[in-house]
């Protein structure tokens, strides 16, 4: 196996789909006019999608010894809330919650059903807008993991 990286988003996306509701959980950029306001992407940042957004990061080194590797890997993801009013604290509060959901999920195994040895969300970064539509609150967050390969 060269990477875990498509195993670890379909097991975030698996999990999350799962574990939250109210949120719609996908695995990538979206090409559709669902107009859902609160999205949880996974593997990529949910701003504009084109062919420069990072989906995930991954260093590999030769264990000793072994003729296995390790591999350490930071999977790029976001909640996306927005609402129809101006309120940014609301949706921020909202935004917030989801990915509280989404780590308590990611700690409540965090080998990702034994597919790594260690999984965590590791940052994040919030972006506040207001739009024509209302307020819309974005907070990228990294999920780091390692694994053997």
């Amino acid at each position: 196996m060269a990477s875990k990286t498509d195993a670890v988003c379909l097991a975030l996306t698996a999990m999350w789909s799962a574990a939250l509701t109210g949120i719609q959980v996908v695995d990538g950029p979206q090409a559709n006019s669902d107009a859902a306001n609160d999205w949880l992407f996974v593997g990529f940042n949910g701003d504009v999608p084109d062919e420069f957004n990072e989906g995930a990061v991954v260093e590999q080194s030769l264990m000793a010894f072994a003729r296995t590797k390790q591999e350490d890997g930071l999977v790029t993801c976001a909640v996306v809330s927005r609402s129809g009013d101006t309120n940014i604290p609301a949706a921020r509060a909202r935004a917030y919650g989801f990915l509280a959901a989404a780590e308590d999920a990611v700690r409540a195994d965090m080998q990702l059903g034994g597919l790594v040895m260690h999984a965590f969300v590791s940052g994040h970064q919030y972006s506040p807008v207001q739009t024509q539509q209302g307020a819309k609150v974005r907070v990228v967050f990294t999920v780091t993991y390692m694994a053997q390969i």
